[in-house]
């Protein structure tokens, strides 16, 4: 004897044809936008502690840049794409965890 398997009833959604042609004819935003693959390096005249702008970061938050090795960088982007998470995403997990104590 065994049991009767009863599949859950799967409920699609309904897409209006007109919002689904405004949203695909929407432009993506500029690819400058995600390329952070070059960071360059300070002038020694420029100092390396800049002040963020108030748009990007609030006045609880403070932004920081990290110069890693290669190999590190791509462990933890390895880590993070495992779970389905960007680097930065990654690293702010981690780090929230180990000291927002």
């Amino acid at each position: 004897m065994s049991k009767v398997r009863k599949s859950p009833t799967i409920l699609k959604p309904t897409i209006d044809e007109k919002t689904a042609l405004q949203f695909a004819s929407v432009g993506s935003p500029p690819q400058s936008l995600f390329t952070t693959d070059k960071v360059s390096a300070p002038s020694p005249k420029q100092s390396s502690a800049k002040k963020p702008s108030t748009s990007e970061v609030g006045k609880n938050v403070r932004q920081i840049l990290l110069k890693l090795k290669k190999d590190l960088y791509e462990r933890i982007a390895k880590d993070a794409a495992r779970k389905d998470r960007t680097p930065e995403e990654h690293l702010i997990r981690h780090l929230t965890k180990r000291y927002d104590k």
